[in-house]
């Protein structure tokens, strides 16, 4: 369930299970004045401090189709991206590697979110202060999900591990052209306790959620994305310096949530990364990458 805004600004709504967005008017974007004005983002910030199952929005035309459509075209093949695969039974995907040197489109759409003007447009949608961006694009950048994958669900790490900032948002833009729900992949977003979805995403072109990052925002994709077709995505994450509402110490790493819908692997993947100390799961992970390599 998720509250929206309607398109004439007026009373909040709820969904019973998909999650609606709010429209941006056509030919406008996120720094139109006349669009998002002090009425509007007073009524945005309702929404998603009051989003269930936790805060976020989601929006459709924030950015320019023609931009977006530059960024889509800078994941071909031919394109030299440093790209890391992730492999295991509770995610399967491909990311660009931190510090890398992204395809120019890709890049000039982190350069609009990371830039001062959307920085102040963030906080006076979520009402968090000083934001701070990550030029490393640590956990970010330009993500991938082929046939097959899934990413099971998962609170994200709660603290960057060089600069030790805290996680406090993440904004997801989707790059996928006509996806319909039977095709698979639609973000989810969950209650930890019980574990339950209370939002759902369809990741369709132009779409962006902003979606708050804490140790109860969990989220994933876990239905296996349809075969011979490709998942798209751009992520970024911003930080804060301390933050007074952490419900306690802030994990480095992914935290998997475990629920009635995962198979016997994936439990016992979930029970090891429990037990098993950091240096010990990278091991782990060099071990079955050299396992599934050809």
């Amino acid at each position: 369930m998720s509250a929206y805004l309607s398109p004439d600004l007026s009373a909040l709504e709820n969904t019973s299970d998909d999650a609606r967005s709010v429209p941006i008017a056509a030919g406008g974007t996120w720094d139109d004045r006349s669009i998002f004005t002090e009425e509007r983002f007073a009524s945005l910030h309702r929404t998603y401090k009051n989003a269930i199952p936790y805060p976020h929005l989601v929006f459709d035309g924030l950015f320019p189709p023609q931009h977006l459509e530059a960024a889509l075209d800078a994941f071909a093949p031919s394109s030299l991206i440093d790209w890391r695969s992730y492999k295991t039974d509770l995610m399967q995907k491909a990311g660009t590697a931190p510090n890398s040197d992204l395809p120019p489109a890709a890049q000039a759409y982190f350069d609009t979110l990371y830039s001062g003007p959307f920085l102040r447009f963030l906080t006076r949608l979520t009402g968090i202060p000083n934001l701070i961006p990550d030029p490393s694009l640590y956990g970010g950048g330009m993500h991938e999900v082929s046939g097959g994958g899934r990413f099971e669900i998962h609170v994200d790490f709660q603290r960057h591990p060089e600069t030790r900032l805290d996680n406090r948002l993440a904004v997801i833009t989707y790059l996928n052209h006509d996806w319909r729900e039977a095709y698979g992949g639609a973000l989810e977003l969950w209650e930890t306790e019980p574990a339950h979805c209370g939002a759902r995403i369809t990741p369709q072109f132009g779409t962006t959620v902003v979606m708050e990052q804490s140790a109860i925002a969990a989220h994933g994709h876990p239905a296996l994305v349809r075969s011979g077709l490709r998942r798209r995505a751009l992520i970024a994450y911003f930080y804060t310096n301390g933050r007074e509402d952490a419900p306690g110490p802030a994990n480095e790493t992914t935290i998997y949530i475990r629920h009635g819908g995962q198979n016997l692997r994936q439990r016992g993947q979930i029970v090891l990364r429990e037990v098993l100390p950091p240096r010990m799961l990278s091991l782990l992970k060099s071990l079955n990458a050299r396992l599934r390599s050809p």
